[in-house]
């Protein structure tokens, strides 16, 4: 939230409602009422459109939500975000749509943010685009060596994480950096 819950333009596939709770987000419940939202944004683009959905959280759902939010992407700059992912992804290939934001969404100005409690379950075209890796603190050896892989650095320093400390690398420019999240805001140190 605290990287994007600024944005004007904001889609958030909110499985615990967090987000549209502390960002005022409206809040749909179906991918109908999404779709209307979108539609309607599509005909005249709102300076302002922050949205989460807070429906069923399936595979399917799923699907539909990243084909209206892949349209949406397309149709004017905004930042999408996903919950947690591997709650719809698995390891391995994204799902069609998904990965078609993954890949694709670079080329359209957009901000996209996939989040997981356990990276290792959720699909790798996500990290093979990510431009930014942030990890925090692992709790099994086996996510602590995935996450070690991902970042490019010791499993020790992965192992090392307390609560609320993170790793982060910029896969752009291969900058590392650590912080602790401090409520609200991160400190992060190079």
């Amino acid at each position: 939230m605290q990287q994007c819950g600024h944005a004007p333009r904001l889609l958030v596939w909110d499985t615990m409602g967090e987000w549209s709770q502390k960002l005022r987000l409206t809040r749909v419940r179906s991918i109908a009422e999404l779709h209307k939202l979108i539609i309607a944004d599509l005909r005249a683009p709102a300076s302002s459109f922050r949205v989460g959905y807070c429906g069923p959280i399936t595979k399917e759902h799923f699907e539909a939500f990243c084909k209206l939010a892949w349209v949406w992407l397309r149709a004017a700059i905004g930042t999408l975000v996903v919950e947690e992912l591997s709650d719809v992804t698995s390891p391995g290939k994204a799902p069609p749509a998904w990965g078609d934001i993954v890949r694709k969404h670079g080329h359209t100005g957009a901000h996209v943010y996939a989040l997981t409690q356990r990276p290792a379950e959720s699909d790798k075209t996500i990290i093979g685009n990510a431009a930014v890796i942030h990890g925090g603190l692992q709790s099994f050896e086996s996510d602590r060596r995935y996450m070690a892989r991902c970042l490019d650095v010791p499993v020790a320093q992965v192992a090392q994480l307390a609560q609320l400390q993170f790793i982060e690398r910029d896969m752009r420019t291969r900058e590392l950096r650590t912080g602790t999240v401090n409520f609200g805001r991160s400190r992060a140190r190079a």
